[in-house]
């Protein structure tokens, strides 16, 4: 998400001080945007990577004691020992080379040993470690998916050796200068931002257990059907932080939501999407794909639990703007955006503005195979509850 689009519209609809909710929090650029305006900011999110990096992004740090810590780390590192546990994970082998596996097991178990009882310290950390993981590995930096590809290969034939050790302190050094700037900013201690694990669909019950009944404001952009497989993209990092399992990380995947997995059983009529639109391409989809035409009609199920949801915790006369990429699959164009706005409305939100945004840039594609298009565009909805 580029910032300035949830910046326009956090400083159009809300005021100092409202809390604002991105139920797909993902780097945390809605969180960052809300504090660096003067209010307070939650995010959800399934993948526990993205939390992490949201947490870290949206909050600030004591300096002096980062200072402090970072030297500690250093000389750690100096010192380190030969051998470190690598964390078991499949096909370790293949992604890392033994100078790999080395510099990044040191780096690691200097991490865990660290002796600071600041946690939001051990994240910034954390999340610098996450950041040259792939590059230390021989998936394809250029490529959206964990892929090995003939580029690499080629590259890895040429002599190429990773430098995790090189690449940790350059990436430290350059957070902690960001950092430093951030906490500098005039009145950013003032609110606040928190980054929660969990699932947009249980929202609700998320937020009451944290003690939040309702949100003044809502804004986020769901992932897209069929688009990318985010915890195959991001495995490397999640294991080698071991944030998840093998096993957690696949549960995770069956839940998320725009995920290609999906089965006879999930698809239960439990719940009834009357949306003509959506019933016209379902049924041209199935004919090329069966399986296409499931993982569809699961989308917009899951994506309907969401905004019943969205209506549920957001005050009366609060605003939800909601950012959609529209895409193709099987040939035939999904109208993401007007589906949504449609059950949107039906559920009571009341449209009042629309606009669309070009994609100039992405660092992930969301294209999938030779049946799903680019997405060159969000459409940005922005309803009212009354």
């Amino acid at each position: 998400m580029i910032p300035h689009i949830p910046g326009y519209y956090i400083n159009k609809y809300t005021r100092k001080n409202d809390l604002i909710l991105d139920p797909f929090c993902g780097s945390g650029t809605t969180l960052l945007e809300a504090r660096l305006l003067g209010r307070n900011a939650i995010g959800l999110d399934i993948n526990p990577l993205a939390v992490l990096i949201s947490d870290v992004k949206s909050n600030t740090l004591d300096i002096a004691e980062l200072s402090q810590v970072k030297q500690s780390l250093e000389n750690t590192l100096q010192m380190g020992e030969e051998q470190n546990p690598i964390p078991s994970f499949p096909n370790v082998d293949y992604w890392f080379c033994e100078k790999a596996k080395k510099e990044l097991a040191l780096i690691k178990h200097a991490l865990d040993g660290l002796c600071t009882q600041d946690r939001q310290i051990k994240k910034f950390l954390q999340v610098c470690f996450s950041a040259i993981i792939r590059k230390s590995s021989f998936a394809d930096p250029r490529m959206a998916k964990t892929y090995r590809s003939k580029f690499v290969v080629e590259k890895i034939r040429k002599g190429w050796n990773p430098t995790p050790l090189m690449l940790f302190r350059d990436m430290l050094e350059s957070n902690f200068e960001r950092m430093k700037d951030f906490c500098q900013l005039d009145g950013i201690g003032k609110n606040s931002a928190i980054a929660l694990h969990g699932d947009a669909k249980e929202m609700e019950a998320i937020l009451r257990r944290r003690g939040i009944s309702e949100v003044d404001f809502i804004l986020t952009s769901p992932p897209y059907i069929n688009a990318q497989d985010y915890f195959r993209s991001y495995k490397l990092e999640i294991w080698w932080l071991e944030l998840a399992g093998v096993k957690e990380v696949r549960k995770l995947n069956r839940q998320a939501i725009g995920a290609e997995i999906v089965s006879d059983l999930e698809i239960s009529p439990k719940v009834s999407i009357s949306n003509r639109e959506l019933t016209r391409i379902l049924s041209k989809v199935s004919r090329t794909s069966r399986k296409k035409s499931l993982i569809i009609r699961k989308y917009f199920v899951q994506m309907t639990a969401v905004l019943q949801q969205c209506n549920a915790v957001l005050k009366k006369e609060g605003h939800f703007c909601l950012m959609t990429g529209n895409n193709t699959i099987c040939s035939t164009s999904i109208p993401t955006n007007r589906i949504l706005d449609s059950i949107a409305e039906q559920l009571g939100l009341i449209s009042i503005e629309k606009k669309k945004n070009r994609i100039q840039h992405r660092t992930l594609s969301p294209k999938r195979n030779h049946n799903a298009g680019y997405i060159r565009e969000e459409r940005i909805t922005v309803f009212k509850k009354n």
